[in-house]
């Protein structure tokens, strides 16, 4: 009897150790701090480019080019992108870049999401009224290669309508 009541002990124990476990390791929204610390495309060009408020947003306003470098990374692309509002999860948003159709081949150099590719010393044309699902089939079989790459330094650059 004193056997059984151990065991049983024992199992409620290692219950209340899984459960703790997954509560306390699953992902939490994101707090206000953390969506008011985010910037837009508008904050970027100011602080980068020395424009005024007004000028910034007359920039931003028919969308942006999003410029990869050839020391670009998945982890720093999805973070940007993020980051200045055009997408809203990124663990979701490189799910869905490993599993969209990629209709163009990698350059040499290019950035892996699984078999996918995303070319560097490129540009993509986005705006934020596009979905998850347009921006990433954008990045990856959208390119504009761009040969004199480092002519600008900047991440994104204002950009026409497409």
């Amino acid at each position: 009897m004193k056997k059984n009541g151990i065991t049983i002990g024992t199992l409620i124990l290692v219950g209340i150790i899984v459960a703790g476990y997954f509560f306390l390791n699953k992902p939490l929204p994101p707090t206000t701090e953390d969506l008011t610390s985010r910037k837009t495309v508008e904050d970027y060009f100011i602080e980068h480019m020395r424009v005024s408020a007004e000028e910034a947003k007359t920039m931003a306003s028919d969308g942006v080019m999003l410029r990869l470098s050839p020391s670009s990374m998945l982890q720093g692309v999805v973070g940007n992108l993020y980051y200045y509002g055009f997408i809203e999860d990124e663990a979701k948003f490189e799910k869905l870049l490993q599993s969209s159709t990629d209709s163009t081949p990698g350059k040499e150099g290019s950035i892996k999401s699984g078999n996918n590719t995303i070319d560097v010393n490129s540009s993509y044309y986005l705006n934020h009224s596009m979905s998850d699902e347009e921006i990433a089939n954008t990045l990856l079989n959208k390119a504009k290669f761009e040969p004199n790459f480092t002519q600008y330094n900047y991440l994104f650059m204002p950009s026409g309508k497409k």
